[in-house]
Order: C-alpha cells, then sequence, then structure tokens
C-alpha cells in the first residue's frame, strides 16, 4: 500500500507488453494507463492528471498514466462496511503495520453499500475512495470515473473495461 501520494512516473517492464488501447498494469486497480493518441486525447477533454509511463533502459512517452486523486472524507457508510465485509470474510479488514492505514476486507462492487461520497465528487473526472480494501499484499480504493471518460476508454480497450453505472 502506498506510504504517500504518487510523485513521480510509474515504471513498468516492457517485456510483453503491447502498448495499445488503455490497461491496468500488473492488475494495480489503482493504475490507469494510456496509450499515447488516447492520452492525448483524454488530456483535451477531461480535467486528469497524467504522468509519462517509463520503462526500464529506454525512454519513456509512448504511454502515460491517469494519477487517481483521493477525493472526500468517505465513500460509504462504515457501520454498513463492517457489517458487509464481516457477513463475507469473517473480519472487518485490518490496520496495516506500517502506515496505520485501515484496510477493509474486499468486497466487489455491486456488495458495498451504497455511496454516500462527503464532500462531493466537485468537477474531477476521475476519483478515488478514501477507503482502501484489500489483504496482504492487494490493496486498491474504489475508482469512479465521469461516464463519458469510462466510455472513451472501454472503447479504446473493450476486452480490459466495462461500465458499470453507480448512480
Amino acid at each position: 500500500m502506498p506510504k504517500h501520494a504518487q510523485t513521480g512516473s510509474i515504471v513498468l517492464q516492457r517485456s510483453g507488453l503491447t502498448v495499445v488501447g488503455a490497461w491496468v498494469p500488473n492488475w494495480q486497480y489503482d493504475v490507469y494507463c494510456l496509450e499515447k493518441s488516447l492520452a492525448d486525447e483524454v488530456a483535451s477533454r477531461f480535467n486528469v492528471q497524467l504522468l509519462p509511463v517509463t520503462w526500464p533502459k529506454t525512454p519513456g512517452g509512448e504511454a502515460m498514466q491517469i494519477v487517481v486523486p483521493t477525493v472526500g472524507e468517505k465513500w460509504f457508510d462504515h457501520d454498513q462496511l463492517r457489517g458487509r465485509t464481516t457477513a463475507r470474510h469473517g473480519k472487518a479488514g485490518a490496520r496495516c503495520a506500517d502506515c496505520g492505514v485501515w484496510r477493509w476486507m474486499p468486497l466487489v462492487f455491486g456488495e458495498l453499500p451504497p455511496l454516500q461520497i462527503t464532500p462531493l465528487l466537485g468537477d474531477v473526472d476521475v476519483a478515488a475512495s478514501p477507503e482502501w480494501f484489500g489483504d496482504g499484499w492487494h490493496a486498491f480504493r474504489q475508482i469512479l470515473f465521469r461516464r463519458e471518460l469510462a466510455e472513451l476508454i472501454a472503447s479504446a480497450s473493450p476486452r480490459d473495461f466495462e461500465i458499470q453505472p453507480v448512480f
């Protein structure tokens, strides 16, 4: 689990990776990468922060990462989360021994309580929940994309992304 907000480019292994459309590298659900032409379109139409993806021993720039900001103080009722995670996993979660952040046990989006984002998302086009989920090395936040941005990404990589309405 990251101990602070991202400060530089993500470094990916190039082995076996074809830079096409959009993808989530290494199943890191907070990381969304876009090929350069798609990233250029996203940057021109949406309020997002992009950083170049870099590769060991080769310059970056042929792909960009969407940096997903944490927005709000909470997205879910924590009493409801506690009940649902405990019912599913036998426990609600655990506190990270290194950084002290509480991590809820994972639930698929349909199992989560209704969204109660406070304060509201505002004018961002992609946002991450302040709540962390997962167990062991698999930590993630819930991510919301503005519908038009989600449609653009899903159309660029339909095998990898599908749109789930939430509101």
